[in-house]
C-alpha cells in the first residue's frame, strides 16, 4: 500500500406501469407522471411535479427508487449496475435480472463507511475486483462468489485529505488507476499535490504519481473510446458573478496543467485571486459551458440502443448551481462528434429537474452506458436511478 506522501511530487418521468398522458411540442415530449409511483421519504420532495423534457424518441423511466443521495455508477461483468450513495456511507448492487427495466432489490455491497464515491472493476488475473474511492481512501473488494459476495475490503490508497471537496472518482485503463480529487477550497494554494488534481497509480496503489493539476473539481471523468484519452468536466471557482469561469471540459494530458487557482477558462488571469502565474502555459479547455452548472457526470456514447442519430456523442449530468442569481444547470447536455470523436456542437439533451420558482426537483448526477446500450442516470435530491431509453 502507498500513501500520498510518497509521491514524487419531457416530461414527467414515468414507470413502465403507469399510464402517461403525452403532448407533442414540437421535437419534444411532456410526459406526466402519477403522483403514487414512488414513496417519498422524509425531506425527499414528492415527485408527482416533476416534469422532463426530451426529445421525442428518448424515454426516461424509473430504474431504482429509495437509493438516498444516489452518486457515482458503474456496470460489473454480469451487467448489473452498482451504486455508491455517499452521505449513506453504502455501495449497492441494483439487479435487474428479470429484465422489466426495473431493479429488482437493492443489494448492500458495503455499508458504514466514509463516503464512498467512485467505482470501478476489473480483473486481475483470476480474481475480480471491486474499487471504491472514500474521502480518505481507495478500497478493493475482491468477489469471491457470484453474484454479490465480496470479500473483506483492502485499503490500497490511503491518507488522501478529508474535507473540501470531499468525493472522490476514480477510473481504471490498462491496469492503472486514475483518481481525482477536488480543492480543499474555492480559491487557494493547495500544499497536498493530491489536491485539485488527477493522480495515477499501479492497480495495487504504489506508484503513485500526479498526472494532471489545476483541476479544481473533476468529479466527471471517463476515457475516450475514440483516443483512449481521459476526459473530464471540471466545476470553476466561486464569487465572480454569474457569467465566469465558465464550466470545463478538459482533455486531461500528463504532465499538464489545468489552471486552477491561478486562470480560468482559457488561460484568463484570476485577477481576484491575484497570485501570480504564467497562464499561457496552461491548458485551453476542450468546451465551456455556462458557468455554475456544475457538470458531474459524462458518459460517451459510440452507438447502441438509443436511436441512430445518438451515434457518436457524449452525454453530461449537470448536477445545477447554487450561487447564481439566475440558476442554471439542472439537465443532461449532449455533445455532438463526429466520426472520429471530435467535438461538433452541444445541444440540451434532457432538462426539467428546475422549477419556475428557481428551485430544484431533482438534480443529475452520473450518467452512464449500460451493455444493453442504453443510460442510466442518478439523481441525489430524489434519491433514484433514471433509465434512459428509445421511445
Amino acid at each position: 500500500m502507498k500513501t500520498p506522501s510518497q509521491f514524487s511530487m419531457k416530461l414527467k418521468v414515468f414507470p413502465s406501469f403507469f399510464p402517461i398522458r403525452f403532448i407533442t411540442a414540437g421535437m419534444l415530449f411532456i410526459l406526466t407522471i402519477s403522483p403514487q409511483f414512488i414513496s417519498a421519504e422524509k425531506k425527499i420532495p414528492l415527485l408527482d411535479s416533476l416534469q422532463l423534457l426530451t426529445p421525442k424518441d428518448i424515454k426516461v423511466t424509473i430504474f431504482a427508487k429509495g437509493v438516498n443521495r444516489a452518486r457515482h455508477m458503474a456496470f460489473d461483468d454480469q451487467g448489473v449496475l452498482f451504486l455508491s450513495q455517499s452521505i449513506e456511507g453504502k455501495v449497492v448492487a441494483l439487479p435487474d435480472f428479470d429484465k422489466n427495466g426495473k431493479a429488482d432489490q437493492s443489494v448492500s455491497i458495503i455499508s458504514g463507511h466514509r463516503a464512498p464515491h467512485g467505482l470501478a472493476f476489473v480483473r486481475i488475473k483470476d480474481n475480480y475486483y471491486l474499487y471504491v474511492a472514500e474521502e480518505t481512501k481507495v478500497i478493493r473488494l475482491k468477489r469471491t462468489h457470484k453474484p454479490f459476495t465480496y470479500g473483506t475490503p483492502e485499503t490500497v490508497i490511503d491518507d488522501i485529505p478529508s474535507g473540501g471537496h470531499y468525493t472522490r472518482t476514480i477510473k481504471i485503463k490498462s491496469d492503472k488507476l486514475y483518481l481525482s480529487v477536488g480543492s480543499s477550497c474555492n480559491v487557494c494554494i493547495e500544499k497536498n499535490p493530491l489536491r485539485a488534481a488527477i493522480s495515477r497509480f499501479n492497480l495495487d496503489g504504489s506508484g503513485g504519481k500526479v498526472f494532471a493539476k489545476g483541476l479544481r473539481n473533476s468529479v466527471g471523468i471517463e476515457f475516450s473510446p475514440y483516443s483512449g484519452e481521459l476526459w473530464g468536466v471540471n466545476n470553476g471557482r466561486d464569487m465572480l458573478g454569474d457569467h465566469h469561469p465558465e464550466e470545463e471540459l478538459n482533455i486531461i494530458k500528463n504532465g499538464k496543467h489545468y489552471g486552477w487557482p491561478y486562470c480560468y477558462e482559457s488561460q484568463v488571469f484570476d485577477q481576484d485571486f491575484g497570485v501570480n502565474f504564467d497562464c499561457p502555459k496552461t491548458e485551453v479547455p476542450a468546451y465551456t459551458f455556462v458557468a455554475h452548472m456544475a457538470p458531474l457526470g459524462l458518459a460517451f456514447y459510440q452507438k447502441g440502443a438509443l436511436p441512430k442519430r445518438y451515434n457518436h456523442s457524449v452525454f453530461i449530468a449537470f448536477h445545477g448551481s447554487w450561487n447564481r442569481s439566475i440558476p442554471a444547470g439542472y439537465k443532461v447536455v449532449r455533445l455532438k462528434l463526429g466520426p472520429m470523436g471530435n467535438i461538433v456542437s452541444h445541444e440540451d439533451f434532457i432538462s426539467g429537474w428546475l422549477k419556475k420558482n428557481g428551485s430544484p426537483n431533482g438534480r443529475p448526477v452520473d450518467i452512464e452506458y449500460s451493455p444493453e446500450g442504453e443510460l442510466y442516470l442518478s439523481d441525489d435530491f430524489l434519491g433514484v436511478v433514471y433509465k434512459i431509453s428509445a421511445n
